[in-house]
Parts: structure tokens; sequence; C-alpha cells
């Protein structure tokens, strides 16, 4: 019987562990796992092992995750120390953890969890099952949609980094009259932040996901099924198409638009409009075949060196 999920290397008898890659199907050969989750190209190279055969078996190893280890979740109601305000609109089974605060005129769906000391300015809206954890804070007027997830300390709705400076040379804020709205089953990821916009709205499209410490600027539009790793981010008024994948530490220019399904590799930055489908790399980016070619020539530009200048070598300070 499986009762719990592991790793291949790490599974028992009792266990259900997950194979993604059939060019390593000796390693689910020599698992000890009760039941194998596989994808189709593997099974007939597992015969007389328990096999779950899945199109996608990755997604298809996480549901089964959540179903084998299901989340705790606190009793729904207010804790004592939480502090709601005026005319706030609560959903059935609704949990409002300790030292929390929700300002006046906010409404909440149903079984939405509010983690401790997360704070909700006025009128924000969280649709039925979000989930804010520890120290969420969320801006007035911010809308999110059902059953996205924020983890501890992501900041949602705070004003842009927009300033103007004056005839005398001094910096002066523009305010931001506009707001964020995250869209249904998305995930922000901890300490990440997302501007509201100048005027109109910030968007993340339904199921985009941010990795921890990305920052998306105001007026951003991100497009469904996006996914940024960590420490990326996005200056104002850009424009991601669907399934658009960015790496860690990447970027984007302000005023620019990404293609559907197109792909920042890490540390590069998006100076210019990218068609979609498309894979870059570097600073600035540009089609990853091209980047790897400079990349080759910069290694042997020593040596390119030595000859143009008859055998003499690079500066002293410039050597390894």
């Amino acid at each position: 019987m499986v009762a719990c999920a592991a790793d291949l290397e790490g599974a028992g008898p009792d266990a259900l562990a997950a194979l993604y890659d059939p060019r390593f199907a000796a390693r689910a050969r020599a698992s000890r796992a009760g039941a194998l989750l596989v994808p189709e190209a593997a099974a007939g190279e597992l015969a007389g092992r328990a096999l779950l055969v899945a199109k996608a078996p990755k997604a298809a190893f996480a549901r089964a995750i959540g179903l084998l280890h299901p989340q705790p979740r606190p009793a729904p109601g207010v804790h004592p120390s939480a502090v709601v305000g005026r005319e706030v609109a609560l959903g059935a089974g609704v949990t409002i953890g300790p030292h929390a605060v929700i300002g006046d005129r906010c409404r909440l769906g149903d079984r939405v969890l509010v983690g401790a000391g997360s704070v909700l300015l006025d009128e924000v809206e969280l649709g039925d099952d979000v989930t804010l954890h520890p120290r969420v804070v969320i801006y007035p007027r911010t809308v999110i949609g059902a059953r996205t997830t924020l983890l501890a300390g992501a900041v949602v709705g705070s004003p842009g980094f927009g300033h103007a400076f004056d005839e005398a040379g001094r910096a002066l804020r523009v305010p931001h009259l506009g707001r964020a709205v995250i869209g249904e089953d998305c995930e922000i990821g901890a300490n990440a932040t997302i501007d509201r916009a100048t005027f109109g709205e910030t968007r993340l499209h339904d199921r985009a996901r941010l990795d921890n410490l990305v920052q998306i600027a105001h007026n951003v539009e991100v497009g469904p099924d996006s996914m940024l790793a960590a420490q990326s981010g996005i200056a104002g008024s850009s424009r991601l198409g669907r399934g658009v994948l960015m790496g860690g530490q990447s970027g984007i220019a302000d005023h620019r638009v990404v293609g559907d399904r197109a792909i920042v590799a890490a540390k590069s930055a998006v100076l210019s409009d990218l068609e979609g489908g498309q894979m870059v790399a570097g600073i600035p980016a540009q089609p990853i075949r091209r980047w790897r070619r400079m990349v080759a020539i910069q290694a042997r530009l020593p040596e390119l060196w030595r000859r143009v200048m008859g055998g003499a070598g690079p500066a002293e300070g410039d050597r390894e």
C-alpha cells in the first residue's frame, strides 16, 4: 500500500516515486519504491513493477504529493490579536492569523487564509481559497484571484519607482493612482514585490508564477503560465506574453514586449522587444546560438592577442 511520496533513491516499499526522463530508467529499476509514476516511453522498460503511467509525470507526481501529504491548515476563525476594520466582508471558513490587520472595506472569499502578521490595507479583494503566508503586505485596492498563494514577505500593490526631476534638479515622487491585479492560481514567492500602476493596472494573468525576490514594476503585464526565477526583474510598462520563462537574475528593460513562449537565460538583459519562441542570453540579450559563439570566441581572445602582437602576451595584470 502506498502511504507517502519519496524520491527514487530514498523510497521504500510504502512509497510512490517518480521517473520523469526515460533515459534514467535504470534508476527506477533500482528503486525500492512500492509504486512508480513514469512516462509512457519508460513503461516497457519497467515490466513487473507497479506503475502509474502519465503523459506529464512531473505534474502528476505533484498532484500525488498533494494528496499523500496534505498541508495542515489552521481552524477557521479570527485570532483574538487580529485587527479587522470597518465594513469588511468575510466568506465562509476564513482564517485570520495572529496580529494580522485587515483594513476597511476589504472583501475576503471563502476559505481564505491570512497568515500571522499579514497586513491588508483598505479595499483589498481576495478570491476564494487565497492563501497568504506570514507577513504578506497588500496595498489598497489590490485584487487577487482565487487559489493564488503568496509566500512570506511578499508585497503587492506598493507604489512604483516613479520619479521626476524639477527645474532645480530635485527628485520628485510621481503619485501612483492605479492598482495591482493578480489572476487565479498564481504563486508569488517569498519577498517578491509587485508595484501598482501609475494609472490603470499592473497585472499578472492566471497561473503566472514568481520565484522569491522577483521585482515587477508599475504597469507591467505578465502573461498566463509565465515563470520568473529568483532575483529577476521587469521594468515599468513592459509586457510578457503567455508562457514566458525568465532565468535567475535576468531582467527586462522598460516598455519592452516579450512574445509568447520566449525564454530568457539567467543573468541576461532584454533591452529591446523579443519575438515569441526565441531563446536569448547575454547582455544585451541575443539569440542563444549567437551568444554561445561569442562566448567561445571570447575564450580564445588571449591566444589571438598573442598572435596579433607577435608572441607577446597580455599585460601582467590581465593574467590569471
